[in-house]
Parts: C-alpha cells; structure tokens; sequence
C-alpha cells in the first residue's frame, strides 16, 4: 500500500457487521488504499449486558490508534453516532464520511436524533436487546439489492443493546473535522428528507447517490469513488 493514502476505516450500523463492506473493500484497495473494518461490541451483545455508544466508539478509538498516519472514518447509519463520538479530538482523523448515517447535535443521542420515536419495525427483545423485523427487513436495508444478496445480508444481521442508542454525544468529531454526507435518495429505512434537511446539514459536502440504504453492497463502485473523492 502507499504510505502516503490514509486508511479508509468503515463502521457499521445496527445490528450489522464487518461482513457488509465485502463489496466495498476491493474497490478502495485496488486503488492502493489500505481498510480496516470493525464489529461493534453493542452487537451481539448478550441479554442483560447494556453495552453502550461509548464501548462502540473505544473499540474504534482502538483500531485508531494502530494506524500510523492520516485516516477516513465512515460510519453507516447507526455508525455515524459512533465515529462521531470516536473521532472527537483524534487529529489523525482527515475526514469524516456519514453513509446515510445519524449525525448528532450536541448532546444528542440517536434516540433522540429520531425525536424520541423507535421505529415499529424495531423489536424489543429481552434483556434491553433489540432486532429489526426480519419480514421488513430485505425491503428496509437492501431494496435495491438482487434476492440472493438480501438473503444473505438478511442472515447475518444480530441483536443490538438498545443501550446504544440511549448515549448522547457530547462534543460530536464533525464540529471540528471536515465530514461528508451522502444521501441515500431511496432509503427506506432514514427518510431522504431528514437526511438532506437535518443530518446533512451539519456536514461540509454533500453527495447524493440513488440507492436504498446500503450502498455497500447496492453500489460498491460508486460508493468507493464518493469515498476517496
């Protein structure tokens, strides 16, 4: 890799993994870009374990810190509550991208970012877990992707604490690191419009991409080249 390029580190959202950048990944590596992915500990969490935003956003600070020079953080969804506590006061960090993500204000927490509602489509499991509805879900995450791939993804998907989406973020990293939104026009799961007339706005660009809620995995290549823009 060229030691000149920043690593491009990605974070998923809820009740996701690092297996959904699989599509990504070889579009930002072929062009000489190093990756490092992470599994946030709030999912796959064990019923009864509050496992919070701030354990999410250790476990990037971790990866972080093993990276020697400049890097692009991206959070997905529920991710960019993480990177936008993780990147806070990091100097390494260069720029910030939110993949049709939650960018909170200050103090805010994601439940609060949706005004204090829970989608239907979420379940709340015993001990303070929470899954989406799978019946919803092909149709919520992956609409634009063929049956096959939105089985797959569908199988993958894990319960989440619900603790992580209680935190606030204090001081949150876009305040002081330029950031990018892209706006996922066909998404079923954040509506387009508080993405372009909330979120985005707390941005320093904005791009628009005619996907559903994962570009990933929707539109790698197109995603890759927003990314490394």
């Amino acid at each position: 890799m060229n030691e000149t390029l920043p690593t491009v580190v990605l974070v998923h959202g809820a009740w996701h993994g690092s297996w959904c950048w699989q599509e990504l990944t070889p579009y930002l590596t072929r062009r000489g870009f190093a990756v490092r992915t992470v599994d946030l500990p709030s999912v796959g969490a064990k019923s009864g374990q509050a496992v919070d935003l701030s354990a999410d956003a250790a476990t990037v600070r971790s990866t972080l810190a093993a990276i020697p020079g400049p890097v692009i953080l991206c959070g997905h969804s529920y991710g960019g509550m993480v990177i936008s506590l993780a990147a806070s006061g990091e100097s390494k960090v260069e720029q910030l991208v939110y993949i049709c993500a939650y960018v909170p204000d200050s103090g805010q927490s994601l439940t609060a970012a949706r005004v204090g509602k829970r989608a239907q489509w979420i379940k709340m499991l015993d001990g303070g877990l929470t899954f989406p509805d799978l019946d919803q879900a092909a149709a919520l995450f992956y609409a634009d992707c063929d049956p096959a791939l939105q089985q797959w993804a569908t199988r993958q998907l894990k319960a989440q604490s619900n603790a992580a989406f209680e935190e606030p973020v204090p001081a949150p990293a876009w305040q002081s690191i330029a950031s990018t939104y892209v706006v996922c026009a066909n998404d079923m799961t954040i509506p387009p419009s508080t993405q372009r007339e909330v979120f985005a706005t707390r941005t320093s660009k904005v791009v628009e991409l005619d996907s559903s809620h994962s570009p990933f995995l929707s539109k790698p290549a197109e995603l890759a080249d927003i990314i490394l823009s």
